[in-house]
Order: C-alpha cells, then structure tokens, then sequence
C-alpha cells in the first residue's frame, strides 16, 4: 500500500488523566494497550509511540525563533500518535472513535499521510514538465 492508505491518530488532551484515580488510570491503559494489540493483530497498525511534553518550537524565517514545548500556543498538546494503513478515511475515522481514551476526554485527530509535500505538488501546477526538470538538475 502506498501512503494515501495510511492515517496518522494523534492523540490529544491537556492532562485529562490527572483527574482520574489511579484505578481509573490502570482501566485506561488495559483497554488501551487491548485496543492496541487488536489493531496490531489486525496488520492495521504500523507504528505508535507517546510523545513527550517537553520539546522546542522553531519558527521564523532565519530559524532563530525557539520556543520551549512542540505546542508553545496549543491548549491541547499532543502525546503521541498511531499510525494506520487501512483502506480509506472513513475506515481511519471508525477506528479513531474506538479508541478508549476518548470516554476520559482525550481527543484524536485523523490525519491522512501524502504521497509527496503539497509543495511539490503545486510547482507541478505551476511550471511545465520541461521546467521541472531543469529546475531538478
């Protein structure tokens, strides 16, 4: 399969967990860790890791602007991410709303992954097939 049957979850939330229990929080990670496995046994999923909370942001044209933390702006950070390849959007979707952090307030995102950068994709649109090739040598 290439990458247009690949989705990336990303799983979000500003420490929904710290208000559960600790018996609440070891109920989320079995049906956690089962969901996981089921989707692993299944061949759906590719890849999956927590992200930490710590990081830097770096913007500005020059590359100089670092701010503490990926989500300096976000009031929600992502924590980490699944990656799916399942046959379409809409299989992604069925999946992410299965996810048993959900009931405790965490939010997951759909993302499909591209086959090349929209950049590439618009000097496409923009120049001649002729040009391009000038332009990659």
């Amino acid at each position: 399969m290439n990458s247009k049957n690949q989705y990336l979850l990303l799983f979000s939330g500003k420490d929904w967990y710290s208000r559960l229990s600790p018996a609440e929080i070891q109920n989320v990670i079995d049906q956690s860790m089962g969901w996981f496995q089921e989707l692993m046994s299944s061949g759906k999923t590719k890849a999956a890791q927590a992200l930490g909370r710590s990081g830097a942001t770096i913007s500005g044209k020059d590359g100089r602007i670092i701010s503490d933390g990926p989500f300096a702006e976000s009031k929600e950070a992502i924590g980490g991410y699944l990656l799916l390849e399942v046959g379409s959007l809409e299989e992604a979707i069925a999946i992410a709303k299965t996810s048993p952090a959900l009931r405790y307030g965490s939010t997951v995102e759909v993302r499909p992954l591209l086959d090349e950068c929209p950049l590439q994709s618009r000097i496409k649109e923009l120049q001649p097939e002729s040009q391009l090739t000038q332009v990659a040598a």
